[in-house]
């Protein structure tokens, strides 16, 4: 990468805030006062803690589709989390929400183990549109048994956190108003505004960020090739733009920008392409 596209690279960094999964995923990495931080916010306490972040945790799957987790971590009382990032709505359906969680327990449970040892699993998608679009704050999905309407306890949850929540008289509100923040400065929370400002405000954190973006890059150029996608130059970055939209990533407006097209003329484009995936 020579000079200016380095640079070209730190100013997208400048960008970033914690509504985007790729920076999500850096900014909790090996940060477990900043994941307690988020996660005793969401579940309304003050008493959790947690133990172990692990960030783009894989989960292969031999017969189908494995998973790939933006922030897995584990609570002091040995709760299992799957944290998601989301700014597209199509990335954080319902039912990829079931599959992250039958995944988590698909990973926990050694041959001859007693059911009773599965872990309690929370499935935590903080996106950045109201998802369920019933304009609450907190969506908690749990299962119940319907002729009794009591709950039907097997350990697993699924929460989804509003993103355009923006009530600053709360906690939640004024935590999703630091997730909206591109400045460290514009934050409230000093726990992330520290990081955000070791992240975009020194010469280590810079580059810790740069590093991800690019193999992030390289990632998805592979997939692309792989995939037999790459056929010209204008083929290959669009279905690159894509994926990121598909996987929620990036939004219609990012996707469209990134290519110099209009919204509308992207999506005709993007018409025109995925049925041949």
């Amino acid at each position: 990468m020579d000079q200016a596209e380095m640079q070209e690279l730190i100013g997208e960094v400048q960008k970033f805030c914690l509504m985007d999964d790729t920076f999500f995923n850096c900014f909790m990495s090996d940060n477990i006062e900043g994941m307690t931080y988020v996660l005793n916010v969401i579940m309304g306490r003050d008493d959790l803690v947690i133990k172990r972040i692990e960030t783009q945790h894989t989960i292969p799957n031999l017969y189908a589709r494995g998973v790939r987790f933006d922030v897995f971590a584990t609570d002091n009382e040995g709760r299992e989390y799957d944290f998601e990032v989301q700014n597209a709505n199509d990335g954080a359906i319902p039912r990829r929400a079931r599959y992250n969680s039958g995944m988590m327990d698909y990973r926990c449970l050694s041959k001859g183990a007693d059911w009773s040892e599965l872990p309690e699993t929370y499935v935590i998608f903080i996106t950045a549109k109201d998802v369920l679009d019933h304009n609450k704050s907190l969506y908690h999905i749990n299962r119940k048994i319907e002729e009794t309407e009591t709950s039907f306890e097997d350990g697993a949850h699924i929460i989804y956190v509003n993103g355009e929540y923006d009530d600053i008289n709360t906690e939640l509100g004024q935590m999703l108003r630091d997730f909206r923040c591109l400045k460290a400065s514009e934050m409230k929370s000093s726990i992330l505004a520290d990081r955000m400002r070791f992240l975009k405000e020194t010469d280590e954190g810079v580059a810790k960020v740069c590093e991800i973006v690019e193999n992030f890059a390289e990632r998805y150029a592979a997939k692309r090739e792989a995939r037999g996608e790459a056929r010209g130059e204008k083929r290959g970055k669009l279905m690159v733009v894509i994926d990121l939209l598909k996987d929620g990533i990036i939004s219609e407006q990012v996707a469209a920008d990134k290519v110099g097209m209009t919204v509308d003329e992207f999506k005709k484009e993007m018409e025109a392409y995925l049925p041949v995936q």
